[in-house]
């Protein structure tokens, strides 16, 4: 029944995902928008804009929809190891808190 909580953890990402992107795509605003829903969701995959010549590539698109997914793979196994674990979900929620920072903070383009 272990295993059985990482997936239902992996499985509320692959549920957020969706609603994430959707919000991301309509920030764009058909590439007029300034992305604030994909700055806040997906701020790994803007930030790593910078390495593409400031474009939105297949990869960095592919990478956004794991995140999450992967986010809840991480909070599964952090359940299984008990109190412990959760300082790992602290680092990540930190970790994604930082980069949200990075992506408002001017370092990356508009993109409108």
């Amino acid at each position: 029944m272990q295993a059985g909580k990482v997936i239902v953890c992996i499985l509320v990402g692959v549920l957020l995902t969706p609603i994430a992107a959707l919000l991301a795509i309509a920030s764009a605003g058909a590439g007029h928008g300034h992305y604030e829903f994909a700055r806040l969701f997906f701020p790994y995959s803007m930030l790593l804009t910078r390495l593409t010549g400031d474009t939105i590539t297949p990869p960095l698109m592919a990478l956004a929809l794991a995140q999450f997914p992967l986010y809840g793979l991480a909070v599964g196994l952090a359940v299984l190891k008990g109190r412990v674990g959760w300082s790992v979900v602290a680092l990540l929620a930190v970790a994604h808190a930082i980069a949200v920072v990075l992506c408002f903070s001017g370092m990356i383009p508009n993109f409108s």
